[in-house]
């Protein structure tokens, strides 16, 4: 029974399928603010109507009440560097075989990716069709294609730029396919890259940008890129680091692909035993990782482990810096790679940050409001009076312990409770498309 001291209650008239009032709950609202103890959500046709203390928030009187018992309550999670088209391995494809991520990524708490580097046609009728409803995941956003130099690193999804003439033809190209940004790639010029944000920006999209090594050298931030798509990893030179401040840089963390590359995190391989992996990923890609984890290594592999290490230590210690000074981190992990799975992924990435220095509430913020800021959205990411109602519930306190944001208990989409055990995995339903050839 409801009683006052849990919420009040009032009347009003029910509109759409009528209200959800989530009591007694710790909501955490995604701005990095105290959480609220006891907390309330009301949630109608799709989005947050109220959210307070108990004391505050009048719950409706046609609410479907749900009591959380004093689990919390989070934006649901975003991933804003992922690869929409499959494979384990960030090499292989498995574009047929996308229903099977976009549905771990929903389980996972992922309501929100972006897809910085795909097939253009592929990845934009996914994004509709997903908008409109028709296929169950995740809101998409997407870049389309790498913008990159005349020989090209992903040709499959990659256009080259040989001459700055070239750059308004490939701008308009994009604007009149949708993209909601640019991804400025590898071998790309700075002089390349500056043509591209001035014309992209007469389109108000934005460049995000990963020129490898270069990401955040000076020369590539005056060019006035939106963000840099991982989190650098060399050195930032004090110039350099301040324009990166001047310019409200913001930067994608990734550091859980550098994580990857650098072999750390096969040390402990437990990690394929977390639900968030088992339930939704097929047995023969649980395997294929778990190999990969397991294989004897070449002293080419050894060295390369080694100086990715070094990669990933640089990369973490600028996470720290550049939030120290203020920078816009926004949670990402470029999944797919080894180890890096489609909505498990955030979780790690998450906890790498708080290893890199970031409280709780930092991190979750990174991957919930920050993840809004860098798209230009206003109407999701925080748990606020009039936001899309995309939200998890977690067993726990994730903002002493960020490891708690694994445990979801619940997962709501624009209002609605997804059925979490429809979205596993089931080899007698799934079509068992194997992994295709390289990208590459």
């Amino acid at each position: 029974m409801l009683t006052l001291a849990m919420a009040f209650v009032c009347s009003g008239a029910a509109s759409g399928e009528g209200p959800i009032a989530l009591i007694d709950g710790v909501v955490i609202d995604g701005n990095g603010g105290k959480p609220i103890e006891n907390g309330v959500v009301v949630v109608r046709d799709g989005r947050i109507e109220a959210v307070g203390d108990a004391d505050t928030v009048c719950v409706p009187s046609d609410a479907r009440v749900i009591d959380i018992e004093g689990r919390a309550i989070l934006p649901g999670l975003a991933d804003m560097h992922v690869h929409l088209m499959g494979g384990w391995d960030g090499v292989g494809s498995d574009w047929l075989g996308y229903q099977r991520y976009l549905n771990a990524l929903l389980y996972s708490g992922v309501t929100t990716v972006f897809d910085l580097g795909n097939v253009m046609p592929f990845v934009l009728q996914l994004r509709d069709e997903v908008a409109a409803g028709t296929i169950a995941g995740p809101r998409i956003y997407c870049v389309g294609p790498l913008v990159d130099d005349a020989d090209p690193s992903w040709p499959p999804f990659s256009v080259g730029l040989v001459i700055d003439s070239q750059v308004p033809d490939v701008i308009a190209l994009l604007e009149r396919s949708g993209v909601d940004a640019v991804k400025a790639y590898g071998g790309l010029s700075v002089p390349l890259l500056r043509e591209l944000v001035e014309v992209a920006s007469e389109s108000s999209l934005p460049v995000i940008a990963d020129l490898w090594d270069r990401n955040g050298s000076f020369d590539m931030t005056a060019t006035g890129i939106a963000a840099i798509a991982h989190a650098p990893t060399r050195e930032i030179d004090e110039l350099s680091f301040d324009l990166i401040v001047e310019k409200k840089t913001m930067v994608i963390t990734t550091l859980v692909v550098r994580e990857s590359f650098s072999r750390r995190r096969f040390k402990d391989l437990s990690f394929l035993d977390y639900p968030l992996i088992t339930e939704t990923t097929p047995p023969n890609l649980q395997a294929a990782v778990r190999e990969h984890a397991t294989r004897d290594l070449t002293d080419e592999d050894k060295q390369a482990a080694a100086a990715n290490g070094v990669k990933l230590d640089i990369a973490t210690k600028n996470v720290q810096r550049l939030q120290r000074a203020g920078v816009v981190l926004v949670a990402g992990t470029d999944a797919p790679y080894p180890g890096v799975f489609q909505g498990e992924g955030i979780h790690r990435e998450l906890e790498l940050l708080v290893e890199a220095g970031l409280s709780p509430l930092e991190a979750i913020t990174s991957a919930t409001r920050n993840a809004a800021t860098l798209i230009g959205a206003e109407d999701w990411g925080t748990i606020t009076p009039g936001s899309v109602a995309d939200l998890i519930v977690v067993d726990g306190r994730p903002d002493q312990d960020i490891r708690r944001t694994r445990d979801i208990h619940m997962v709501m989409q624009g209002g609605r409770i997804l059925d979490r055990d429809a979205l596993e995995f089931d080899p007698d339903t799934d079509p068992g498309f194997a992994v295709g050839a390289a990208v590459d």
